[in-house]
């Protein structure tokens, strides 16, 4: 009786009473109406433009009153916003003609829908799923539609999709449903990221326990073929699906078949073993029918669909750091580019035309020890650019050095004055060519009436070693014009300089600090030889470096040490390292943050000799370029060591083939 009564469910099928959407001739599609498809689900009373305004506006109001307490969320709803524009615009870069959106329709009739239906007319992929239930159950139409529904509500309600994600569904007994509206040439959501140029098709059921069943599989046939001859596709050819990684640049293409499973394009079981498993053989068919012109009988397939088994795989946890993105690295290297066409196209940015060569002499280990060994002069250019009189002050007893005389002391008074400087000391005044004011060991010399102040509003106007005031020409960078005037110039230390340099903060991981600290090191010791002259630094000034970050290193002193703990610590434990590259001082530029990829030295400067400048895909996406926009990006440095990249990973990624040597 139970074989009778299974044949017997078998051969019930539900006749269409309304015609679908879609227009495929020989195949019986049963229509929403028909499968009872609650359609108030997809509308709303607000229009697509309405709804987005109000959106902005809830989020404009959630940031004024975001809590502290808010910045982690915040900031991880910020970074997978970031992942998702990267796919995208991974997508719209290398496939530009399969992510085109032909046209959008916002209502039906007075209905306004709350997911707009897109249409791209091109569909060159066919993507078989199951719908990952229990159907073993079933019998008959009643069981199948309550089913149906359920799946309904699933990826309507629950899912957000605001309609059922597949093209077509087929029930146990080879009934074909009408799945998403919008019938022929409708973007669907059945595969994450390859949904434009694809239809999907779910069988009802659970194929990693049950098997498929020989009216399924001729449906599926059936439908296969018919789509093929619909939209042009070979079922025998290759074409290319995009999976998400979770590391930059956050989307991979792979080659499956043109008829493909779930989990060809996705991290999925999906459509299951026992229904994967047949896909070369479906293809076979889909190609015989295809030639025929007849359906070619499904009973032979059915004899190689496997037992069910329990497999355990081992999942190995993905390598972090270099080593993992040197994998991916050409494919990094295809995207970049592509990035900076459209922002090249879309910015009308130039690359160099002229080639030449940046360095102009090359330091060598030895060299660079002497370098790192010897004092350093800082230019303290807004200091002097502003100076009228300033007030100072020793922590202990200071030498005061003229051409003329010196004065051992804890202060004096220094203006310019008719005649040269005026010095006071107490209540006598001296006119004088230059000062030079020597502090000895640790000993701080203080600017008393120097307003520089930290982000905590704690005074940067402390310094270790010699303060010197004398006339140089000097270039007013607000003017353009030369002029003869008292500059203030800070020599000391090159370690204590380091101590000095402001590229980063406490708040930032520690390995980003480490990252900064060397490659400001290097950078500072490149220009520290007078040949490599910094292209920023005003013509005819006496010095090394300058005080200001628009034109070099942020230096601010000893009083960084008020303001910061951990970076002059680990300044300190980096004492001896320098970055080489090919045994010789290489330029190392950084900057803030980019739009998604950092530029080449090539490109953006012409340098022919600085082959370690490589364009890179770059993690912390800004609207634009934040600073020069060359080489190592700061937020991107920032987001790698979150990742738990030590700073010599983050450096071998952003200047490949650079060496951390101990001197």
């Amino acid at each position: 009786m139970k074989k009778i009564f299974f044949l017997l469910i078998a051969s019930i099928c539900i006749s269409p009473a309304f015609a679908s959407e879609w227009n495929l001739p020989g195949i019986e599609i049963i229509s929403r109406k028909d499968r009872w498809a609650d359609e108030s689900i997809r509308y709303t009373k607000m229009s697509y433009a309405e709804r987005k305004a109000r959106l902005k506006s809830k989020t404009e109001e959630e940031m004024k009153t975001l809590e502290e307490t808010d910045f982690d969320e915040f900031f991880e709803k910020q970074k997978a916003e970031y992942e998702q524009t990267m796919r995208n615009d991974y997508l719209q870069s290398n496939f530009p003609e399969e992510q085109k959106v032909n046209d959008v329709v916002y209502q039906l009739g007075k209905n306004y829908l709350k997911w707009p239906q897109s249409y791209h007319y091109e569909k060159n992929k066919i993507i078989v799923h199951h719908t990952a239930g229990d159907t073993s159950s079933f019998t008959g139409k009643e069981s199948v539609i309550a089913y149906l529904k359920d799946v309904y509500k699933f990826h309507t309600i629950t899912r957000g999709w605001w309609d059922i994600g597949y093209n077509f569904l087929i029930d146990s007994y080879g009934n074909i449903y009408e799945g998403r509206a919008g019938g022929d040439n409708v973007i669907w959501a059945h595969t994450n990221w390859n949904n434009t140029p694809s239809v999907g098709i779910s069988l009802m059921g659970n194929f990693d326990i049950q098997k498929p069943t020989q009216e399924q599989i001729k449906s599926l046939i059936s439908l296969i073929t018919a789509l093929s001859k619909k939209y042009n596709i070979d079922p025998t050819a290759k074409a290319e699906y995009h999976k998400v990684l979770t590391d930059i640049p956050y989307m991979k293409s792979v080659e499956a078949g043109t008829v493909a499973g779930h989990r060809d394009a996705g991290v999925t079981s999906c459509p299951g073993k026992n229904l994967y498993s047949l896909l070369p053989e479906i293809k076979t068919m889909v190609v015989n029918t295809m030639a025929k012109g007849v359906l070619v009988s499904s009973s032979e397939i059915m004899k190689s669909i496997p037992t069910a088994k329990t497999s355990k795989t081992a999942t190995k946890n993905t390598a972090k750091g270099l080593d993992n993105l040197k994998k991916r690295q050409a494919a990094y290297d295809k995207i970049s580019l592509a990035l900076q066409n459209t922002y090249i196209k879309k910015h009308g940015t130039k690359k160099a035309t002229v080639s030449s060569n940046k360095i102009a002499f090359k330091i060598n280990k030895d060299e660079a020890k002497k370098l790192l060994d010897s004092d350093i002069s800082v230019l303290l250019y807004e200091l002097s650019t502003a100076f009228m009189q300033r007030d100072i002050s020793c922590s202990s007893t200071c030498f005061f050095v003229t051409p003329s005389w010196t004065y051992k002391g804890t202060s004096a008074n220094i203006e310019v004055a008719e005649g040269g400087l005026l010095l006071q000391v107490g209540w006598e005044k001296y006119t004088e060519e230059s000062i030079k004011i020597q502090a000895k060991g640790n000993d701080l010399i203080e600017i008393k009436n120097y307003p520089r102040v930290s982000y905590f509003k704690i005074p940067w106007n402390t310094f270790y070693g010699s303060l010197t005031f004398e006339k140089w020409q000097l270039k007013n960078l607000k003017t353009g014009k030369f002029e003869k005037q008292y500059t203030i110039v800070n020599t000391l230390s090159f370690h204590k300089y380091l101590k000095g340099i402001v590229e980063t903060n406490d708040s930032e991981d520690a390995e980003k600090i480490k990252t900064m600290n060397l490659i400001s090191k290097g950078y500072a010791l490149f220009y520290k030889n007078s040949k490599n002259k910094h292209p920023s630094i005003p013509d005819g000034a006496k010095y090394t470096a300058i005080d200001s970050p628009e034109m070099f290193q942020k230096y601010v002193g000893a009083g960084v040490e008020k303001t910061l703990k951990t970076v002059p610590a680990l300044v300190d434990e980096q004492k001896t390292e320098v970055i080489f590259y090919d045994n010789y001082l290489p330029i190392l530029p950084y900057f803030n943050c980019s739009p998604g990829f950092t530029r080449s030295a090539k490109d953006k400067r012409g340098w022919s000799d600085t082959p370690y400048l490589v364009s890179r895909i770059d993690m912390e996406k800004c609207t634009d370029f934040n600073g020069h926009g060359v080489w190592l990006s700061g937020k991107g440095a920032q987001y790698f060591a979150k990742q738990g990249w030590t700073y010599k990973e983050i450096l071998e990624y952003y200047y490949p083939g650079i060496q951390i040597l101990t001197l």
